[in-house]
């Protein structure tokens, strides 16, 4: 009710201000006019942790729609969820005709399972991004192609900023504490010698962590590029090297993987199952577990090193695939705009306002000053939050123009640009697979891998020749469900765009 009156208030003052200083025609002609084009509220998706609650979340939409209204004759409708409901949530929306208008796309919601569930609007309908998206146009460029489809443009990226490296975040208040030095740079056999040398010490902390198991880590370990959810469509396994699309499930890096997991499970350092429905991301903030795999960049650190200083630690970092700028990475975080939005124009002018506007930018990030956020003393760009507002997947606005949060310093962006000058850019970006003709099989095969990867991936198999043969069963299911063929398919899609891309596919 409280968001209703904010938005009621706010409009009558629009309308005060289309009247003011006209006579009684001139303003009944302006509020027939505004009646003609009554305010419409866009819906945005905000992804955030399980359990997060935003207490002040009708002020910020005020605070929004002060911006949007006049600007572009919007109000906003912030939908805060948890990330773990997220696909479920937005399939229910989209099925029963819900109101909704701008998709997370991302995270544990990737285009590559989106593109043929008719969940995503053509922004390419009626030049719809070339008309009312300019400054996205002109911000990202090229790299719109990484939401291209086939001709339809069904997403847009979320950030300026696409290098990624890949490792883990580790405890290093813990590592300090117990002596053991993890190297910035590694490989999968470093790795484990740190895990074990935390068993080791006697330390009360888990060394290691796969949750339910249906996340294959090993993606943070090794450069592979996949497509589908889980890798349901293929992989790339080096694209510096080939173009080769493959089972990722049938490569040896996959069966040394299992097998390291079945051998960490029988020593320890694997002490949770897969009924165990807690986040990684609690354990690690509540210093109960040493590590976990994430992207690296300043940004993604910046965020991790504010929230462990708020639970009393340091986070350190093991990279293991140095920077790389993929299709994968650019489509980490995305926007999409609902196939069933009212008027998907004006969806388009929010994130064209959201990308131009610092200030809107600002308070669709951070909040509001004096509720969520400070500035640090001293600074009117670097701003130290109280975490009452944190949506955590949450990515939008031109970061070179929006405040700096702690412990960011003025070099902050400077950072993030050397990165992204490092970073190896993939052959392939701008690549994404069309499943639009194989969704019987995406949804068996995506049922093959969520029934087998928890027991492989959890190291949960009797012995290593039971892993193996259990191996060959998930195999087996996954050739039945029609993954080959599947594959086959996205070759053939990847040799061509390569082809029209003028890129030369590099085979084995």
């Amino acid at each position: 009710m409280k968001k209703e009156i904010h938005k009621t208030i706010l409009k009558i003052g629009l309308l005060a201000v289309l009247t003011a200083g006209t006579g009684l025609k001139e303003a009944n002609a302006a509020i027939q006019t505004d009646k003609a084009k009554e305010p419409y509220e866009v819906a945005v998706q905000m992804v955030v942790l399980p359990g997060t609650e935003i207490q002040n979340e009708a002020d910020i939409e005020e605070a929004i729609d002060a911006i949007t209204l006049p600007a572009i004759n919007c109000t906003v409708d912030l939908q805060f969820i948890w990330i773990s409901e997220l696909p479920n949530t937005t399939n229910l929306a989209i099925a029963g005709n819900e109101k909704i208008d701008l998709i997370h796309v991302g995270t544990v919601q990737p285009l590559s399972s989106l593109v043929g569930a008719d969940i995503l609007y053509d922004m390419n309908t009626d030049d719809l991004l070339q008309k009312h998206g300019q400054e996205l146009v002109s911000l990202y460029g090229k790299l719109l192609e990484s939401g291209n489809v086939n001709g339809r443009q069904l997403a847009i990226p979320a950030k300026q900023f696409n290098s990624e490296k890949k490792g883990f975040y580790y405890n290093k208040t813990i590592a300090d504490k117990l002596g053991i030095t993890v190297p910035d740079k590694g490989t999968l056999d470093d790795f484990e010698k740190v895990l074990y040398q935390v068993k080791a010490s006697g330390e009360d902390i888990m060394c290691y962590f796969v949750g339910g198991g249906d996340i294959n880590l090993m993606a943070w370990m090794v450069p592979y590029e996949a497509y589908g959810n889980e890798a349901a469509y293929g992989a790339v396994m080096d694209s510096s090297k080939d173009t080769v699309v493959e089972n990722l499930y049938a490569t040896e890096e996959y069966r040394d993987y299992v097998l390291r997991m079945y051998k960490w499970c029988q020593d320890g350092i694997i002490e949770k199952d897969p009924a165990d429905t807690t986040s990684g991301n609690e354990y690690q903030y509540t210093q109960r577990l040493f590590c976990g795999a994430g992207n690296y960049s300043p940004i993604q650190m910046n965020e991790n090193q504010h929230i462990a200083a708020e639970n009393g630690f340091e986070y350190g970092y093991m990279t293991m695939v140095e920077a790389q700028v993929t299709n994968s990475s650019v489509a980490e975080s995305m926007w999409g705009i609902a196939r069933n939005s009212e008027r998907p124009d004006k969806a388009m002018e929010f994130l064209n306002l959201l990308y131009s506007n610092a200030e809107f930018a600002n308070i669709m990030k951070y909040g509001l000053e004096g509720e969520n956020y400070n500035f640090v003393e001293g600074s009117d760009d670097i701003i130290e939050r109280n975490d009452s507002y944190f949506p955590m997947f949450y990515v939008g606005g031109n970061q070179r123009e929006m405040y700096l949060q702690t412990p960011a310093g003025e070099d902050f962006i400077e950072q993030c640009e050397a990165q992204e000058k490092e970073a190896k850019v993939s052959p392939l970006l701008g690549y994404t697979f069309d499943d639009t003709n194989y969704q019987t099989e995406a949804a068996v095969i995506g049922s093959v891998i969520s029934e087998y990867t928890p027991i492989l991936q959890n190291g949960l198999c009797g012995s290593e020749e039971e892993t193996m043969e259990y191996l060959d069963e998930f195999l087996a299911a996954l050739d039945a469900a029609g993954m080959n063929e599947v594959i086959e398919a996205n070759q053939a899609q990847l040799d061509a765009w390569l082809t029209d891309n003028s890129t030369p596919s590099v085979h084995k």
